[in-house]
């Protein structure tokens, strides 16, 4: 015998008087874009708009408060221009470091000295005439003339370094006595030749060139010095020194202020020697640069004469960055950081040795060769000689020159650099003519007047202050000032935000789902009465309640005045309720007739 199944029904069309249910879709009203505004108006925390979505108002008062919301919305969308302009245009300041420098956190620079005299008398006289060496000679020196060299030489890195190492001044011979930090030291051991446009130079308390360079040979260093003391160790502006730092470690860092905890040399010129000056005296030329960078002489060297006695005081200037200006283009921040750095022959960048490499790579494109000095961007490149003078000139000229524009270097600066200014005051030499403190010279008063130079190279102060970029207006501070100009103009927030997200996008779906499972449920509930009054399912049976005497009830239980004062009181809150409730939708009349209606 069949019976009908107590669980849910399948869905399937049935016939009902009058209509059709069953699982067709009947086209969703869902809510409409009116009344989804109108909500919005009503319930946002942005100011003025319940104004607009209140229905009780007139025409003319929605009207006022819309074109009010426009204005104030102009307006803010014109001061977060100029704020977002501003973000953009003007993101870097740049301005004194609270926290000092202390001297023992910076190198002792690195002192470059030259000889004026670029090539020894009795080397030049040895060489043959129209060789090689002669042709070379030449060229160091800046002479006129050409010679007949142009089919057997070569350009070989090899020829031009043993002509400069036995044409130049020794450092040895250059620097007769050291002292640094009131300890007498050799001056082989803290010298070392260097390659400048002033020939074969003499540099202390420079980085090694292993550290300095990145594909080092050190068959082609020039550093001649043997059992040295000192060891080697990296330093880069951005990071200071690399490893653990020595007592006989190099660079050096300051050992103090003052004359004794500075540098002191005796130099020698000896002018006999001369044979071509590159200027029109004799003496030394001297120059304090960063340790990681190869010196330009030429351009930026101060004069030192024989005979005299001079004080040079250092002064550092520091350049370092906050590391939130990253994000800013290098275009905006107008600096570089190591590791943006992209440079093929040095390992640390900075200005000087972005601008020698570009001149370099200039050179070597227009002309086919390089200078002695430059670096050797490329294996085996040709070395220019005198015959090349006239297209290398005209490439350096042409890149010092700043307002050319289709030969420059663009090298911006590092972030993290350092740099030395000096002031230099001298007196002349008298030897033999007094007793004097200093040891150092050992001369005679006639030869110390006409070739030596006695140096004092030391810092004055203890402190200094860098010069630090930093962002003028950081991305927190454009969006507080966002924020800012939207809460005085709107009342705008980030809950503002989420209430328009919402209405836009979750309301209208959960309004749908909502109204779909309400249809749903009519359908099924229409269909079950159907059915049970087709089929007559029998109703189960409710069990029956049983009460024992001894069951306690706590309500029954309470005392009857609790109940009532209980009771009292909830009507009294539900008159107080309804009564306000029936105030706000009815209109208030005020004295003199005027009307005030609010919003509901």
């Amino acid at each position: 015998m069949w019976a009908p199944s107590v669980g849910r029904p399948r869905k399937a069309f049935v016939n009902v008087p009058g209509r059709m249910i069953g699982p067709e879709k009947e086209k969703s009203k869902g809510v409409s874009l009116m009344e989804n505004f109108q909500e919005y108006c009503l319930n946002t925390t942005i100011h003025g708009l319940r104004y607009i979505g209140t229905i009780s108002l007139s025409l003319f008062e929605r009207l006022y408060f819309s074109v009010s919301f426009v204005l104030v919305s102009m307006l803010s969308i014109y001061f977060i221009t100029s704020v977002y302009q501003k973000w953009q245009s003007n993101p870097i300041i740049i301005g004194l470091n609270p926290i000092a420098t202390h001297i023992r956190d910076i190198p002792f620079p690195a002192v470059t000295i030259c000889n004026m005299n670029q090539a020894r008398r009795a080397a030049a006289e040895r060489m043959a005439p129209n060789s090689q060496e002669q042709s070379l000679l030449e060229s160091i020196c800046s002479l006129d003339g050409e010679f007949n060299v142009t089919n057997n030489f070569q350009g070989k890195w090899s020829v031009v370094k043993g002509l400069l190492l036995n044409a130049t001044q020794p450092c040895h011979r250059m620097i007769v006595s050291c002292r640094y930090a009131q300890k007498v030291q050799k001056c082989m051991h803290m010298f070392s030749p260097v390659l400048t446009d002033e020939g074969l130079c003499c540099t202390f308390n420079s980085v090694d060139q292993s550290f300095m360079l990145r594909n080092y040979d050190a068959a082609s260093d020039t550093d001649s010095s043997v059992g040295s003391p000192f060891e080697p160790i990296e330093w880069i502006p951005e990071g200071g020194y690399v490893g653990v730092m020595k007592n006989n470690s190099f660079p050096r860092p300051i050992a103090g202020p003052g004359v004794t905890m500075g540098l002191a040399v005796v130099l020698d010129a000896n002018v006999s020697d001369y044979f071509c000056s590159s200027t029109s005296s004799s003496g030394f030329k001297l120059l304090l640069h960063n340790p990681t960078e190869t010196p330009k002489m030429a351009e930026y060297a101060s004069y030192v004469r024989v005979g005299t006695e001079s004080r040079v005081v250092v002064k550092p200037k520091i350049s370092d960055a906050s590391y939130l200006i990253r994000k800013v283009s290098q275009d905006q921040r107008q600096c570089v950081f190591a590791n943006e750095a992209n440079l093929s022959y040095f390992r640390t960048y900075s200005r000087n040795n972005c601008e020698m490499e570009c001149e370099a790579r200039l050179i070597l494109e227009f002309c086919g060769c390089v200078l002695y000095y430059m670096p050797k961007v490329q294996e085996d490149v040709k070395i220019c000689r005198k015959a090349d003078a006239a297209c290398y000139e005209e490439i350096k000229a042409s890149i010092a020159f700043t307002a050319n524009t289709s030969l420059r270097c663009s090298c911006l600066p590092g972030c993290f650099e350092i740099s030395y200014s000096m002031e230099i005051t001298s007196a002349n030499l008298c030897i033999g003519k007094f007793k004097i403190n200093e040891k150092l010279i050992t001369q005679t008063d006639a030869y110390a007047r006409e070739n030596i130079a006695l140096l004092y190279i030391y810092f004055t102060e203890t402190y200094f202050r860098s010069f630090t970029k930093g962002e003028l207006v950081g991305f927190t501070d454009f969006v507080s000032n966002i924020g800012g100009l939207l809460g005085l103009f709107m009342g705008f927030s980030l809950i503002s935000l989420a209430e328009l997200l919402y209405f836009v996008t979750l309301r209208p779906l959960f309004a749908r789902r909502r109204e779909r499972k309400q249809r749903e449920g009519a359908r099924d509930r229409e269909f079950n009465v159907f059915y049970n009054s087709v089929f007559q399912v029998p109703q189960k049976p409710q069990p029956a309640t049983v009460h024992f005497a001894d069951e306690v009830n706590p309500i029954k239980n309470l005392p009857r005045q609790v109940k009532v004062f209980i009771g009292s009181r909830l009507q009294q809150a539900a008159g107080w309720i309804e009564n306000v409730l029936r105030m706000r939708k009815n209109p208030i009349n005020r004295k003199g007739g005027s009307t005030f209606p609010f919003y509901e």
